[in-house]
């Protein structure tokens, strides 16, 4: 029987600049191990993994966060830039709403993998 989430692994080049990047996005680090990095995430984890490559793919986590302007504008002040994947990647100056109501912004980390921090409306 499934309980729930135990962790998601992300495949990293440098995951030693990966943990920074994870860091200024306002993810807790748990633990680190022979190059790996683990943050919390909800009830489960986020292991950051060495890889010599890495494919990202069309693959997008969305994480809940309680007030999404307080934590675009945290990731903006630790110098990362909110994007729109729908209009292909550009910056943004605010969290959009969704058609679907979802208020939100996204960040690709240095690998290329995709965050959305979404407050549910």
């Amino acid at each position: 029987m499934i309980k729930g989430l135990d962790q998601i692994v992300l495949f990293c080049i440098d995951t030693e600049k990966s943990k920074e990047w994870y860091e200024k996005a306002g993810f807790t680090y748990s633990h680190g191990y022979e190059g790996m990095h683990w943050f919390h995430f909800g009830s489960g984890l986020i292991m950051l993994h060495p890889a010599e490559s890495v494919n990202p793919a069309d693959t997008e986590v969305h994480a809940a966060v309680e007030d999404v302007v307080q934590h675009f504008n945290f990731v903006k002040a630790n110098g990362l830039t909110p994007i729109d994947h729908q209009s292909g990647g550009s910056p943004i100056t605010e969290p959009l709403t969704r058609p679907w109501g979802d208020v939100e912004f996204e960040l690709d980390d240095v690998d290329g993998h995709r965050w959305a921090f979404t407050q549910r409306k």
